[in-house]
């Protein structure tokens, strides 16, 4: 089996002939004839705690469908590495079947990582050309872009990759919604100029893993977790059509309205800005925030027009979320649930299809 006879989508890093896909909704899929599929997969569980393992979704339909409409609502099998060496039987039957196999990381980057190994078929692949797409969406984001909770209740559970439902995002169901493919490169808890820190107590921030010297990698955690220099991603393997970010949920917990915290919130959202339209100069860029609190979502607009003052010529946008409602439900770590997710995805997919 060679690994560019799937179908991959999301950013992956090849090493030691192991293909990893570490970011939320990133994944693989196959349209095969026969009797079973299995696969090796490898990760780091003993580097995160007992209930943050990597986790996958697998999903199995019948027939040769690989767009996004024929894609159930939940996995066949759910996943969880919690070994080194993972061997995982996706798909089985007793009698030959022709059908589709979506593997999804539905947790996220930060815990625990997703190398596919070997996948072994009984029966045969069928060469599938990729789903024709009508637009390519990049999502730069947190913990509310990798679904974090959302199958979490507020204080009531305390917070499991098990909760994590990447497919039940916002951004994935913005992309089934809009037929577009997914990139994602999102991490709980990060920000622009802070990640989350406690708001009252909190005397520097804290800038051990922000998004701008993250964003430019393939997968910087990946890289320097196998020793290696992180590999700069290269855009010719995915030219967005539109730049999603969503980033301002943690730096809130920082700027705590502090006016030369927010206008340092201001200055790095727009260089961010830039260095999206310098790697992606033909994406239009939306900006999105307030979910979770809409203190810097003035702010986020401000970053954007001024970069939209250098840059005229670049389409850009501001998407505002309501604050979520507790009569929607709310998930670990109060963070939005599925319903409130579904809400989100039906106002971007509404600007984006208009755009």
């Amino acid at each position: 089996m060679k690994f560019d006879d799937l179908i991959w989508y999301g950013r992956t890093l090849d090493n030691e002939g192991i293909r990893y896909f570490d970011y939320s909704s990133s994944g693989f899929a196959f349209v095969m004839k026969g009797k079973k599929a299995a696969a090796t997969f490898l990760s780091d569980p003993e580097k995160h705690a007992e209930t943050n393992k990597g986790v996958i979704g697998v999903f199995v339909t019948e027939g040769t469908d690989l767009t996004w409409k024929s894609m159930p609502e939940e996995p066949t099998t759910r996943i969880i590495f919690d070994r080194n060496v993972n061997d995982c039987v996706l798909f089985e039957s007793d009698v030959e079947k022709t059908v589709t196999v979506r593997v999804v990381k539905i947790s996220e980057d930060a815990f625990g990582c997703a190398g596919l190994k070997d996948l072994q078929i009984d029966g045969k692949i069928i060469p599938s050309a990729k789903p024709k797409y009508d637009m390519k969406i990049e999502y730069i984001g947190d913990s509310i872009t990798c679904g974090y909770g959302i199958e979490g209740v507020w204080e009531k559970d305390t917070f499991t990759t098990t909760q994590q439902r990447a497919d039940k995002s916002y951004a994935f169901l913005t992309a089934k919604k809009l037929n577009a493919e997914i990139q994602c490169c999102s991490w709980s808890g990060i920000g622009i100029i802070s990640n989350y820190v406690d708001p009252e107590t909190a005397k520097i921030p804290e800038t051990s893993w922000l998004m701008p010297a993250n964003w430019p990698y393939t997968d910087k955690s990946l890289s320097l977790r196998l020793g290696l220099e992180p590999e700069v991603w290269d855009e010719s393997r995915y030219s967005p059509d539109i730049v999603v970010i969503n980033l301002g949920t943690n730096d809130t917990s920082w700027v705590h309205g502090k006016e030369d915290r927010r206008l340092a919130y201001v200055s790095g959202l727009r260089q961010l800005i830039e260095a999206v339209h310098r790697r992606s100069p033909k994406a239009k860029i939306c900006g999105c925030l307030g979910v979770m609190g809409q203190e810097l979502c003035d702010s986020m607009k401000e970053a954007l027009d001024l970069f939209h003052k250098d840059f005229p010529a670049v389409p850009v946008k501001y998407v505002k979320f309501p604050v979520q409602d507790a009569a929607d439900g709310i998930g670990a770590d109060w963070h939005p649930s599925a319903k409130t997710h579904q809400k989100m995805a039906e106002q971007l997919a509404g600007e984006l299809r208009n755009w």
